[in-house]
């Protein structure tokens, strides 16, 4: 009897003994991830930041294959490429186009497209048309943080129109002038808003009706009275202006209007007597939307390949959230024409980006500074990633979990099945001693 019972004790005893082992196996496989991230982070913390070529890891695997250097490779050219596409896309650089452009913006603003790159035009304005013209108090044109806000209601023969803008957020007082002047020219309100520079270096916001003659409008409102917006005594009078082309036959043409038809898709607004050349130009606002497309297509391509691999190890992982934070709903990337997919991905419109960034260059130029600059600081933490993150044993890892946590299994961390097997045994043993 007694040696029945023994027998099962040294059974139940040898379970258990397994039993607890598959414990400290996973307590082990735990260890070794957190003394992993404890290193990168004393590395990190250090200033010896692991990279792609650091593999010093408790989960590093003792050789790499050439598959997974192979992947190492393109994973680290996919971060530099997109670093440097970033860099990129605010560099100055211009672009030979048949975008039509004015000699002096001063006399006349040109917009259009040529139908040959070799066309030119000699544009001289004899007289510019003038209707009613309002215009506030001149301000310094770069006071920072402005405040100024209000109501501005516009009544014209097309209606009457209601604003209420804010300078709150704004980076100075032209950056303030500059979009009040926009949402104004968003509607067809009749009157044309504009910022103003005088001689001396201060600026004001005027509002122009579009055509001479009779044509006129009201201005009121809280921000009205806070500008001081007020009539000028500018005589009504039409425009007057000559066109040759390339050379040839010179026209003299009359306008009641400062917005003129120059030839086939070519339109200038006169500003001023003067004469001005409209010929080909190159184009920096078209060099930089050339980048900007680049770098989203870059951006998408490298967010390609980290899904596409993203099976491989932890830090593809971590870089592959990482970046997808860029894909946020965001205003200001909108203004520029980027927007976000729910997969993830970004869109690049060329026509919104080349519309703001010829109403608002400044604007433009900071907007695409910060986009740019967070795919830069996305690229360079993804650089940080080590090695052992990227093609670590990712796969043994998970599979080892599962194994702990399979509830089958006797020996699982969360299964119960190993201490009923050590409590029916010693059970067995007793009521082989009762029955012996």
């Amino acid at each position: 009897m007694n040696n029945n019972a023994i027998q099962s004790r040294l059974m139940g005893q040898a379970i258990s003994s397994r039993m607890f082992s598959g414990y400290a196996q996973a307590n082990n496989i735990r260890l070794a991830q957190v003394v992993s991230k404890k290193l990168t982070a004393a590395q990190e913390a250090s200033g010896l930041h692991p990279t792609l070529d650091s593999l010093h890891t408790p989960l590093r695997p003792k050789a790499l294959s050439f598959e997974q250097s192979a992947f190492l490779k393109n994973y680290r050219n996919n971060m530099l490429d997109l670093q440097s596409t970033a860099a990129q896309a605010t560099a100055a650089r211009t672009r030979q186009t048949l975008a039509a452009g004015s000699s002096d913006p001063a006399v006349a603003e040109v917009a259009g497209r040529l139908e040959d790159l070799s066309d030119r035009y000699t544009v001289t304005v004899e007289q510019v048309a003038s209707g009613q013209v309002d215009r506030s108090a001149a301000i310094q044109a770069d006071a920072p943080m402005p405040t100024t806000s209000g109501s501005l209601y516009l009544e014209t023969d097309k209606g009457r129109f209601d604003f209420y803008l804010s300078g709150a957020g704004m980076e100075d007082n032209r950056e303030m002038l500059e979009t009040f002047a926009d949402r104004v020219n968003q509607k067809e309100t009749g009157v044309t808003a504009s910022v103003q520079t005088q001689e001396d270096g201060k600026i004001y916001l005027q509002l122009e009706s579009e055509t001479g003659g009779d044509s006129g409008f009201t201005v009121k409102g809280t921000l009205a009275g806070r500008l001081d917006i007020q009539k000028t005594e500018a005589p009504q009078r039409e425009a007057v202006y000559t066109v040759q082309k390339n050379g040839g036959e010179v026209q003299r043409v009359t306008s009641d209007k400062n917005t003129v038809t120059i030839d086939k898709g070519i339109t200038a607004t006169l500003k001023k007597p003067g004469t001005t050349q409209v010929s080909s130009i190159t184009d920096a606002a078209e060099g930089m939307a050339d980048n900007l497309s680049r770098l989203v297509d870059k951006y998408n391509s490298t967010l390609n390949f980290l899904r596409q691999n993203s099976d491989r190890g932890w830090g593809v992982r971590d870089q592959l959230r990482r970046m997808t934070g860029i894909s946020t709903p965001d205003s200001s990337r909108e203004k520029i024409g980027v927007t976000s997919g729910r997969d993830g991905t970004l869109s690049f419109d060329r026509d919104t980006f080349l519309t703001q960034a010829r109403r608002s260059p400044r604007d433009t130029q900071r907007i695409v500074e910060d986009f740019t600059q967070s795919l830069r600081e996305d690229a360079q933490q993804g650089m940080k990633e080590s090695s052992g993150s990227l093609v670590g044993p990712l796969e043994y890892v998970q599979r080892a979990e599962r194994t702990q946590l399979d509830p089958v299994n006797v020996l699982s961390t969360y299964s119960r099945n190993g201490v009923y097997n050590l409590m029916n045994l010693y059970a067995a043993g007793v009521l082989m001693n009762l029955n012996a």
